[in-house]
């Protein structure tokens, strides 16, 4: 189903679907980027719309047809997929960064309340990993591949680790949970510095967006 289109009659299909399943495991895993690093005043109202509608709201939607069977039933796991622009506000991802932020006090207040139900909650608050989204197609020491990645998150199901003080929240890749540890305990996520350095690196990003979108646009012409 198309989450963009939040539509009721997608949602009354996949809750006949799941009816009388015994659902042991969701994992929150639908979301939508920026195309590109953009200042706010400048963004798309249908990409804005899209994020907001795919990242929160189909989250919420979906969790809430899932989780009644799992409180019956006393046991479950809710895996969702966050980021680490959801703890560090990221200039030019606003509305991206926000909605992570959104799902991160959400995961972690949900957690409180269904722990005592039998019910496992835990957010996984990404870096960067080789995706279609996040247009990186080599790995690296800090941007591991999918399959690295999950591997990381299904050895750690359960345990929080990587971001200090954080419930109900883990960062199992190692290179992130370094990332994650050093904002959350040292340098501080809410400061000038960090957003300063977070806003620069994404500036460069959109210059260097423009300018290949240029280029295509002049290999069209031609």
């Amino acid at each position: 189903m198309d989450f963009a289109q939040n539509k009721d009659a997608d949602y009354a299909r996949l809750e006949d679907a799941v009816h009388g399943m015994d659902i042991a495991v969701l994992i929150n895993n639908v979301g939508k980027s920026h195309d590109m690093p953009v200042p706010f005043a400048q963004t798309p109202e249908d990409e804005m719309t899209d994020i907001i509608t795919i990242n929160c709201l189909g989250t919420l939607r979906v969790t809430q047809l899932v989780l009644p069977g799992m409180i019956q039933r006393k046991k479950g796991l809710i895996l969702t997929m966050g980021s680490v622009g959801g703890l560090l506000p990221t200039p030019l991802l606003a509305t991206y960064s926000g909605s992570k932020a959104f799902l991160q006090q959400w995961s972690t207040a949900l957690g409180a309340e269904v722990a005592s139900k039998g019910i496992t909650v835990e957010l996984v608050p990404a870096y960067l990993i080789t995706s279609a989204m996040s247009k990186i197609r080599r790995p690296t020491m800090m941007v591991p591949n999918p399959r690295a990645f999950v591997a990381s998150v299904l050895q750690s199901l359960g345990r929080s680790g990587g971001a200090q003080g954080i419930a109900y929240t883990s960062v199992p890749y190692w290179s992130h949970a370094i990332v994650t540890w050093a904002l959350t305990t040292v340098i501080g996520t809410m400061g000038k510095i960090p957003l300063g350095f977070n806003k620069s690196m994404h500036e460069g990003t959109r210059k260097r967006a423009l300018k290949k979108l240029e280029r295509e646009k002049g290999k069209k012409a031609a």
